[in-house]
């Protein structure tokens, strides 16, 4: 940072605004004031004995100081002092430029299911050349990520927010109407549909509506929505301005009032397409979605986002601290509250433990305050680490550790940590080791081998005589028995009764009963076709228990019967009854 610009900061402080941040900090004034009474007090004191000490043994006893080398001291003391105060208290005057997160807005893509759409004024109908437009817009590469609904009389998703359009487009050519559940145009179900998946977007995103026509209950329906959101609506209208009859309707003819049209496109946040023969609608629409795709989410100011300045007050402290290094200037009883906070913070339950002792010197302090699992987490020192946890008695991991030691010493602390653990073989390989190593260790091995093999048979001992251990040796060995009668892959030993075969042996009927010497088995793996929709009585844990043991013989390959199947389940999860269109078409 310049000097002019140090220097326009200083002066550029907005007085009106200007606060302190930590206010409380200030109450630190107090002691400073106690500090400097103190220090002119004492130099009274110097006086006093001026008047008693003899003017012969004065110039031995006092240095000659002028008002000039008392006052500047202990004014470069409050200056710098009070300078860090007001710097700890947050001088602020102004806010802190914090830009705002950046989000990415998607796309909705809402496709007309209706009967009505397949009326053949756009060849080959409405709904094919609605898939197509799909298409041609992702194409264009609008740069969001896009969803996909479908809807008719019931409104479903056929896939969540994606950046993958190469799905998105094998998903959308799968759509036809036969996959609705329950025909007509239900615009509640679909601005409910749009408003569970667009209200968790944060960015001002668009909805892309594709449709054939609106009425005016549908128009002002999505008019009300779209202005209860940060969203926009782009619609594109599949019809031609003449209409058609709709497929099984021939009375009724589908074409769009161009009223509700003109009255739609005076809302700023809806825009409305017709249909052009060239991708120019859709290339159209996905530029406008790309120009305002990534949006700045406004970051909500608070308290504790105001600039803290405190920092250029490190200027003066820093300066006036190095004038006292000067011979009387240094004020020797100030530092020791310093001395004494640098002190209080170099202990091992202190903060940052690590800035003043070593790992393995705080394990050793910890190890000898009796707290060995703490210790253990500290030891950098395998051997260290490995008696802490034997200590902690996690003899498994001190086993571990000891074996890291070939020597002598080491395996035999392994064999007692093994022991320890009730590996008794482990162990007793681990003290036989040891002794191979060093001789002078085999008195001290056999006494451990002798412990470790009356500890033994007095485990064996109660276990044997236990009742509860007995009788859990028993009911396990029944058990066992009771699954080797029921195991179907069970081999039994031949008898001197069983016919002889060989591989020319020929057999004209297999027996009925009995055990089969054949490579067939049982097996609770059973074959089942697949169902439409889970039946309502069936229990859920016996489906999660049959659930890897069924073969299905086929599986749909046909992604509209996929969708059908989901749509019919979906509606059936919701609890809603299907409300039955006026209009069925």
């Amino acid at each position: 940072m310049s000097i002019s610009e140090l220097t326009h900061m200083i002066t550029g402080i907005d007085w009106q605004r200007f606060h302190f941040l930590r206010p409380k900090a200030l109450w630190l004034f107090v002691p400073l004031a106690a500090v400097v009474l103190l220090l002119f007090a004492g130099d009274k004191e110097r006086r006093k004995w001026r008047r008693i000490v003899a003017p012969a043994l004065q110039p031995y006893l006092f240095t000659r100081n002028s008002k000039t080398a008392i006052i500047l001291p202990v004014l470069a003391l409050v200056l710098g002092i009070g300078s860090a105060i007001i710097g700890i208290a947050g001088p602020a005057w102004k806010m802190k430029d914090i830009p705002g997160e950046k989000i990415n807005a998607v796309v909705l893509i809402a496709l007309d299911l209706s009967k009505s759409m397949l009326a053949t004024d756009l060849q080959p109908s409405r709904l094919e050349r609605g898939k197509f437009k799909i298409n041609d817009f992702l194409d264009a590469n609008p740069g969001a990520a896009a969803g996909l609904v479908a809807f008719a009389g019931t409104a479903h998703p056929v896939l969540p927010f994606t950046s993958d359009y190469k799905i998105m487009k094998q998903q959308a050519i799968s759509l036809s109407n036969k996959i609705m559940p329950v025909q007509g145009t239900n615009m509640p179900a679909l601005i409910t549909l749009m408003d569970t998946m667009m209200q968790p977007v944060t960015a001002p995103s668009t909805v892309f509506l594709l449709t054939d026509a609106l009425d005016n209950e549908a128009a002002t329906l999505l008019s009300n929505w779209i202005n209860t959101t940060r969203h926009r609506l782009e619609i594109l209208l599949l019809s031609s301005t003449a209409g058609a009859a709709v497929p099984g309707y021939k009375h009724v003819l589908s074409r769009q009032d161009m009223a509700v049209v003109q009255n739609l496109q005076q809302d700023p946040k809806i825009t409305i397409t017709q249909l052009t023969l060239d991708h120019s609608d859709v290339t159209g629409i996905a530029a406008r979605i790309k120009q305002k795709l990534v949006f700045e989410k406004q970051h909500n100011k608070s308290e504790k986002e105001w600039d803290d300045m405190g920092w250029l007050l490190l200027i003066p402290c820093m300066a006036i601290a190095a004038l006292w290094f000067r011979k009387g200037w240094t004020v020797q009883w100030v530092c020791i509250p310093f001395i004494l906070l640098v002190c209080t913070s170099c202990g091992v339950k202190s903060r940052h433990p690590d800035w003043w002792y070593s790992k393995d010197y705080q394990g050793q302090l910890l190890y000898q305050a009796g707290n060995y699992a703490a210790a253990a987490e500290h030891f950098e020192d395998d051997n260290h680490k490995a008696a802490a946890y034997y200590k902690a008695g996690d003899y498994d991991a001190a086993a571990d550790l000891f074996s890291l030691d070939t020597s002598a010493a080491g395996q035999y602390n392994k064999g007692l940590a093994l022991a320890k653990a009730g590996r008794y073989a482990d162990a007793e390989d681990a003290f036989k080791h040891a002794i191979l190593l060093d001789a002078s260790l085999k008195g001290r091995a056999q006494q451990s081998l002798e412990k470790m093999s009356t500890a033994q048979h007095r485990a064996d001992s109660v276990n044997r005589f236990d009742p509860l251990s007995v009788s859990k040796t028993a009911k396990t060995l029944a058990e066992n028995k009771k699954n080797d009668k029921k195991d179907p892959l069970k081999e039994r030993k031949p008898s001197p009764q069983d016919e002889q075969l060989s591989a020319d042996t020929r057999v004209k009927q297999l027996p009925k009963h009995g055990d089969r010497m054949s490579d067939e088995v049982q097996s609770n793996i059973h074959r089942g076709k697949e169902a439409q929709a889970p039946q309502p009585d069936e229990k859920s844990n016996q489906g999660a228990s049959l659930a890897g043991n069924i073969l299905l013989k086929r599986a749909v390959a046909d992604p509209a019967e996929f969708l059908h199947r989901r749509f019919l389940l979906q509606q059936k999860r919701s609890g809603k009854h299907p409300v039955k269109q006026k209009e069925p078409w």
